[in-house]
């Protein structure tokens, strides 16, 4: 059995393609609803939308209430309808492990999706393999905490595993990734696998392709070694969980390997080990400043995701956006097996971030209207006073200055005998 979860926000959407009835499906498409909980008019998929929809917004700041995930059997396994059902309720009672570690084991154990919440499940008959469809609204009645999504790729590793084995029902293919969702999964591994090997190819420690074999499988990395006749390593895979993933995709090639560990290929003991470890640091940063460029480069012209998506394409950049618990957006991008989280590149390349740019490149790119020119009107002028000429006049009388006045003569006293 495999499995693929989708979070999203359109319950009619999802009903609709549920039930069978979504515009532009196929006629021929058969569903039919086996098992619900908490739900009216199982009958409208529409009234079961609204009524999902009429819970979700009892919690406002959920912006993605709608979990949605497909349990897939392996080709010629047949399980009648009350087995699907048992599966669907098996899957959404594990769901209570995505609750907050924070919780008391005594209130996480007496959590009941099933039964606090609303899910509907759809079977579909339109592949050649048996499979269902469950729409679960993650807020629960009366409102409450939404259930959390991160991590939900290695929880549905995990619940496959339980039922299938509850159920005894067959294993798949170990080649066998998923249907359509092998992208995050192994993006995901990528990043996971080269910090890895980075980390243990740095270790003095770890001396040999067998002890870097223990290393990995300690994470969970299972690395494969292929050889050729003469015993000479030419190939190297990884593969964590379902995901597998080529050494050329995590940037560590099998002559790197060889450089590092066969003793065949060391010319000084230890120090091409550092030289080799060291040239991977340095390619790391190396691809972390390209890969900045390059999303500069898209960034400063992007208006929007749609233009800003074909551009990271043309130029071999991958992406990925990821939620976690709180419902905050990230978003990766992948180039030459080298992954890197926005922020890593730019601590203004957060979702929110790139959203700001190309909100500030849309309003740059509008026309500007045309300045209105008014015109300018000149006044005229006004009209010089009318100069008349001035008649003549008879010359006035020659003044004299007046005399100065002399100053008064003072008498001399007569002597007194």
């Amino acid at each position: 059995m495999i499995t693929r979860t989708t979070i999203g926000a359109d319950f009619e959407g999802a009903l609709a393609y549920g039930a069978g009835v979504r515009q532009g499906d196929s006629p021929k498409k058969q569903a039919e609803l086996i098992g619900s909980s908490n739900l009216g008019d199982v009958s409208n998929p529409r009234g079961l939308a609204a009524e999902m929809q009429s819970v979700a917004g009892e919690r406002s700041q959920c912006k993605n209430p709608v979990w949605h995930t497909s349990l897939n059997w392996a080709k010629g396994e047949q399980l009648s309808t009350a087995q699907k059902l048992k599966a669907a309720e098996r899957y959404c009672e594990l769901l209570r492990s995505q609750l907050s570690k924070k919780l008391p084991d005594e209130e996480r154990a007496a959590y009941h999706v099933w039964e606090q919440h609303q899910v509907a499940v759809y079977e579909h008959h339109d592949k050649d393999h048996d499979h269902i469809h469950i729409y679960l609204n993650r807020v629960p009645l009366g409102g409450g905490a939404a259930l959390p999504t991160g991590h939900n790729y290695q929880f549905n590793l995990k619940a496959i595993k339980i039922i299938s084995e509850e159920m005894n029902l067959n294993p798949l293919p170990s080649q066998r990734q998923s249907f359509n969702d092998s992208r995050p999964p192994v993006q995901d591994t990528r990043q996971v696998v080269r910090a890895a090997l980075v980390e243990a190819m740095a270790d003095p420690q770890v001396q040999s392709l067998a002890q870097l074999q223990e290393r990995l499988a300690a994470q969970g990395i299972e690395a494969r070694l292929k050889r050729s006749k003469a015993d000479e390593l030419v190939g190297v895979s990884f593969r964590q969980g379902e995901a597998a993933v080529t050494g050329q995709d995590v940037g560590v090639k099998a002559a790197q390997l060889r450089a590092h560990y066969e003793p065949a290929q060391r010319q000084v003991q230890g120090q091409v080990q550092r030289s080799v470890a060291a040239d991977l640091v340095q390619e790391q940063k190396q691809a972390r400043e390209q890969l900045r460029q390059a999303v500069a480069a898209v960034l400063a012209t992007a208006t929007g995701g749609a233009s800003f998506q074909h551009a990271l394409t043309a130029r071999g950049i991958s992406w990925q956006v990821q939620k976690d618990a709180a419902e905050q957006s990230s978003m990766s991008f992948t180039q030459g097996g080298h992954t890197f989280a926005g922020t890593e590149l730019s601590p203004a390349y957060s979702v929110e971030g790139m959203k700001e740019q190309m909100k500030v490149n849309r309003q740059a790119q509008q026309p500007q209207p045309a300045a209105q020119l008014v015109p300018v009107v000149q006044q005229p002028k006004p009209a010089a006073p009318e100069q008349r000429p001035v008649a003549a006049q008879p010359p006035g009388p020659e003044l004299k200055p007046a005399p100065k006045p002399e100053p008064p003569k003072r008498k001399v006293p007569k002597p007194r005998h």
